[in-house]
């Protein structure tokens, strides 16, 4: 999802890169709102699964490209790099999750931890923040400090529910040991599994009419001073349910 300042902003990187480099067919921009040329974008990718295959041997990557743009000699790609070991199964998974998208999210009767029957209609009037996980997840556990933090602060604005497809005694045991304040739906393989999620957790971000608009992984992670990584305050997530409102 691409705001009209951000599409501005990759028409002048466009022209800038055209102008420093060359005119070229493509252009990558990143989730940063960097902009590649072909060239440095095919370098920095095989620079990174060659760092991954150190790692694993057996590791390859999945490019999933979308288009953001394209007019007359430029075309401009956004793109997310999946390293896995399996391309042909990683590919039918994201196929299958974005056909998922600008389509209604189908809670039918589904019951909640605290006894509440859900429909998509109960979540309808307010963007929704769908979480979907599952108890021995360690980035799932990870992110939940940030999520009930959002869930704290925007409540009134947004919905938050959660997802799992494991059973109820298992995640009331869960519960028992970490905080996470979402309302919970359980033991429901029809809203994760069965819709194509595998890969966890995953945060699902709907629209006020119900409709799933775009589908992200864990909470962003940033890299800070020092030269590490730790996760972020969540404020991509909020950005993107704001869009929405």
């Amino acid at each position: 999802m691409k705001t009209t300042t951000q599409i501005s902003l990759i028409l002048v990187g466009i022209f800038y890169s055209s102008f420093m480099f060359g005119q070229s067919a493509n252009y990558y921009l990143n989730e940063e709102g960097k902009i590649l040329n072909e060239k440095d974008y095919i370098e920095l990718k095989e620079k990174r699964l060659s760092k991954m295959k150190e790692v694993v041997k057996s590791m390859d990557i999945y490019e999933e490209l979308d288009l953001e743009y394209n007019r007359n000699d430029s075309i401009v790609f956004s793109y997310k790099w999946h390293f896995t070991d399996n391309v042909k199964k990683t590919k039918l998974e994201i196929e299958r999750k974005k056909a998922l998208i600008g389509k209604e999210y189908p809670i039918i009767n589904a019951k909640t931890l605290d006894g509440r029957v859900i429909n998509i209609e109960d979540l309808k009037g307010k963007p929704t923040l769908i979480n979907l996980w599952f108890t021995s997840c360690k980035p799932c556990v990870e992110e939940m400090p940030i999520l009930n933090k959002m869930k704290e602060e925007y409540n009134d604005k947004f919905n938050f529910l959660s997802i799992t497809f494991e059973s109820e005694s298992k995640v009331r045991k869960f519960l028992q040991k970490f905080q996470f304040d979402f309302e919970h739906i359980v033991d429901s393989k029809e809203l994760t599994r069965k819709l194509g999620f595998d890969g966890y957790p995953a945060n699902l971000f709907l629209d006020k009419d119900g409709i799933l608009r775009v589908i992200e992984g864990n909470v962003p992670i940033e890299k800070i001073e020092n030269g590490e990584f730790k996760m972020s305050d969540g404020s991509k997530f909020i950005e993107i349910l704001n869009e929405l409102l």
